[in-house]
Formats: structure tokens, C-alpha cells, sequence
């Protein structure tokens, strides 16, 4: 209806302190509230998750359009091939696409479908955004787990943006995925206004969303997030100028040697900013990617499933959201205490 504001994002944690398999419970419950001549659209890199994939078949079989974009070799490819198996014996009307490019030339260039993006036209139309793959299964195989990691217990998040307007977009943005030259095409870099957050797709012509911002950062202002990948590259350098020019900074990482290199650590404890890893005794991941910025008195936070690395800002398509929408920043700043906390009392103990 004309005149009729953008409702503001909700956000749903994943975490070891809540409900296991929160969020894969969740997307399962929305799958199986849509009716016959109702839409879903998913994009995810990993799926393991066999009850969810079968969960889509039936909505399909019951007269659902299910439009699914899946990674066919992601970087542990077998992870994803019983699901994708199942999934391509059905082929949910034509609505499957799985991304196999003919030949794997060049290895740090393969543009994964990292993206992470749920859209759903029932009961009311939505669409989820943020860092979850549907990669457990039950029963589960820790051999794999212990590769990936546990993203049905670790800390996760996904952003619901509620209304026709972000079903429409988002859905639109699953359709499209795999066109040729996407970085160039012009509705590929559009950005995506809902309410008080814009959403930007990638790969793009323009990939330095959040580095730009983070270069007119300095002395009075503050920076802070938990990040599951951060490499060397535009995003770590940013961080690092800021600090230099004045910025109070406070990162939590992913403890593995992988997604966050010792030396990357090292350089951002050098330029004074307070970088600390997050170590579960289970092993569980920090699987989080958000930052928030406060400059002048005024926040901005970024999320999505962009990784702080040269993969996702160069190649992958992404999904990646800006918001200045006040409630989503002081979700994220709580949610942001309460895993510092967390560390805490792993240290006492």
C-alpha cells in the first residue's frame, strides 16, 4: 500500500547458548508454511542438510514454485554432493541450478555461490539474509563437522527483511545468479534500498563497499565486529589505517589458522587494535561477519555472507547489507557482548 513504510529487519542468532539447529529449524518451519502456488528461492553454499532438501522436494510436489541456487564445489566438494544427489533426482520443476563451471583452472579465483539468501511468499512475504548454511545433518558425520564446523550450534545469524518489496529483490537476485560477466552487469551492481538498510550484491564493479567507509574513520570514532574470515587485502588494510589514524577497534575472529592467519592477527595487534580469538571447547564456530562503525555519533553495521577476504570481494557472488536501522545495530551490539562474555568465562574457567 502507498505510503506504507519498510518494516524493520529482524534478526535470528544461532549460538551455543540457544536451541541447537535453531535456524535450520526455523527456514524447515517457513518451507513447510508455504501453500500450493506459493514461492520459495534459496541461494547456499553448503547443504548437507537431507530433512531440509526433502523439506523442498515436497513443497515443490505440493505445488510450490522452489527456485534453489546451490554451490556444486565448494572447498570440501563431497560435503555437498549426498544433498545435491537427492536434490537433482527431483529437480524441483526446473527450479534446481547447481553451479559446476566446466573446468577448475584457476584456484583462487573459482567464484564460489557464497551467497545466502531464503526468500519465502507465505504466510507473509520475506526474505532472509545472513552468514547460516543448512550444512548439518542428522544423524551427524563429525568427520565433516570437523572440517566445516558445526553451523546448526555455532554463532550464526540470519536478518528477515519482512514485505513485498525484499521478497521481490531478493528472489529476483536468486534468479539471476550465474549470468556471464555479472561483475559488469548493471543491474547485478544496483544496490537494493529497504527501509534504512541497502543490499548489494556481488561480484561488482565496485566492490569496496566497506572499505571506503572505514578509510574516513579516525580519532573519535570506534569500529567493532566478529568475523569468521579475514585475510590480507583492501577490508584488513582499512582496518588497519583507521587504527593508525585514532579508531578504537575490537574484533572477535575464528580461531582457525585458515580463515584468520596468525600473521593478519599479528599486523592488526601491531596497529593497536584489540583483535582476540574465539576458541570453543567443542570446537563449535564463530561463523559471524559483521561489523559495526560509529562516527559522529551516528552507526552504520554491515552483515551478509561477504567474508572479509580477497575470495568474496573479488570473486564469489555474495550478498552483503548496510544498515543504519537502529534496532538491527543494537541486536548486533548485544549479541556482539554477550560472545565477548562468552570468552570470558572460557578464559576464568
Amino acid at each position: 500500500m502507498a505510503g506504507v513504510a519498510d518494516p524493520s529487519p529482524r534478526i535470528i542468532f544461532g549460538g551455543p547458548d540457544l536451541a541447537p539447529r535453531l535456524l535450520r529449524d526455523e527456514l524447515q518451519a517457513r518451507v513447510e508454511a508455504v501453500p500450493k502456488g506459493g514461492k520459495i528461492a534459496w541461494s547456499t553454499y553448503y547443504f548437507r542438510d537431507r530433512a531440509l532438501a526433502q523439506a523442498l522436494i515436497d513443497a515443490s510436489d505440493r505445488g510450490v514454485e522452489v527456485l534453489l541456487r546451490i554451490e556444486g564445489i565448494p572447498r570440501f566438494p563431497e560435503v555437498n554432493e549426498p544433498v545435491i544427489a537427492l536434490l537433482e533426482n527431483d529437480g524441483l520443476e526446473g527450479g534446481l541450478k547447481v553451479h559446476r563451471p566446466p573446468k577448475r583452472l584457476f584456484e583462487k579465483r573459482y567464484p564460489y555461490w557464497h551467497s545466502k539468501i531464503y526468500c519465502f511468499s507465505h504466510p507473509t512475504p520475506s526474505a532472509l539474509i545472513g552468514s547460516f548454511n543448512p550444512s548439518g545433518n542428522d544423524p551427524e558425520d563429525a568427520r565433516i563437522i570437523a572440517d566445516i564446523g558445526d553451523q546448526d550450534r555455532g554463532h550464526n545469524l540470519l536478518v528477515e527483511f519482512g514485505g513485498a518489496k525484499a521478497f521481490r529483490a531478493l528472489r529476483w537476485r536468486v534468479r539471476r545468479m550465474g549470468g556471464w560477466c555479472a561483475r559488469l552487469d548493471p543491474l547485478q551492481n544496483l544496490p537494493l534500498r529497504i527501509g534504512a538498510s541497502t543490499v548489494w550484491s556481488y561480484p561488482r564493479a565496485s566492490a569496496g563497499i566497506i572499505d571506503r567507509q572505514l578509510r574516513l574513520l579516525g580519532a573519535g570514532d570506534s569500529i567493532r565486529g566478529a568475523v569468521s574470515h579475514l585475510k590480507r587485502g583492501p577490508l584488513a588494510d582499512a582496518l588497519v589505517g583507521a587504527a593508525q589514524r585514532g579508531a578504537a577497534i575490537s574484533l572477535l575472529l575464528h580461531d582457525t589458522e585458515r580463515r584468520v592467519r596468525e600473521e593478519v592477527l599479528a599486523e592488526l595487534v601491531d596497529a593497536g587494535i584489540s583483535a582476540e580469538r574465539y576458541v570453543h571447547p567443542a570446537e563449535l564456530p564463530l561463523h559471524l561477519k559483521f561489523l559495526i562503525a560509529e562516527s559522529g555519533g551516528k552507526r552504520r553495521a554491515w552483515f551478509g555472507s561477504f567474508n572479509f577476504n580477497q575470495r568474496s570481494y573479488r570473486h564469489n557472488y555474495e550478498i552483503l547489507v548496510g544498515t543504519e536501522d537502529a534496532a538491527v545495530i543494537d541486536a548486533l551490539d548485544q549479541r556482539l557482548a554477550e560472545v565477548a562474555a562468552e570468552i570470558a568465562r572460557q578464559r576464568a574457567s
